[in-house]
């Protein structure tokens, strides 16, 4: 993508959408030798989508450090809904971002258990329970850029909560059951909030959705991303 620079993987899943103004009919043959008709029919509606999003984990707290010039281009690619001179797009044009609220697993480092520094996210909350607005300061680059380039949501989720919160005190939880304390989930909501509250201070950006769990339905124990294991039903 760039000269002399790694090149950043962004994972999305893009959803092409034609409108028609009649129905298109159109027969095919699958691998398997079976016909197949199609029909696409443009003016019935079967599914809305607020939006057409991704999120930061695991590059951006990295590539949010690069060289000025190269990080607003890679911006300009996610964000951009512009066109440029011959009418060609600038970028795929996100309209909603997501924000990796991180749990400390980069500053337990080896410690933490995960092998990947790339797969490691600094917290904002400090041991001594203090917070420091200053960190993921990658991550915050690309949140003011995206709102920057217009994108109107943003969604904080976490893959666990804070390391101070779990019962392994680790970020991913343990032969696959729930890791955060059990008299901790106040403590876990108002670290949210104290969140919400110190990235709309620090980077100007209000995050108006937060996911408190991220695929909680997997089996993180491995220890090769961080993820913790939430008893939602609480």
């Amino acid at each position: 993508m760039f000269s002399g620079v790694a090149t950043l993987f962004v994972s999305l899943t893009i959803l092409s959408v034609t409108v028609l103004a009649k129905p298109i009919a159109k027969t095919v043959t699958d691998s398997t030798g079976d016909i197949v008709h199609l029909q696409l029919i443009g003016d019935q509606t079967f599914q809305v989508m607020d939006n057409f999003g991704a999120s930061d984990a695991w590059a951006c707290q990295y590539v949010g450090l690069w060289d000025e010039k190269v990080k607003s281009k890679i911006a300009d690619l996610l964000f951009s809904q512009r066109l440029d001179q011959d009418g060609s797009p600038m970028g795929i044009g996100l309209s909603a971002w997501r924000f990796n609220i991180g749990a400390g697993s980069t500053e337990q480092g080896n410690k933490s258990g995960i092998k990947d520094p790339w797969r490691r996210a600094e917290s904002f909350l400090n041991g001594d329970g203090s917070y420091d607005f200053s960190k993921a300061a990658g991550q915050r680059w690309f949140l003011k850029a995206a709102h920057r380039r217009g994108v109107k949501d943003f969604i904080g989720f976490c893959n666990s909560a804070p390391y101070q919160l779990t019962t392994n005190h680790l970020t991913y939880a343990t032969k696959g059951k729930t890791n955060l304390m059990s008299d901790k989930y106040n403590d876990f909501a108002a670290y949210l909030i104290k969140v919400i509250e110190g990235v709309k201070k620090s980077a100007g950006v209000l995050l108006n959705y937060i996911s408190p769990v991220n695929e909680p339905q997997w089996d993180w124990s491995d220890g090769g991303r961080r993820a913790v294991l939430i008893e939602i039903m609480k």
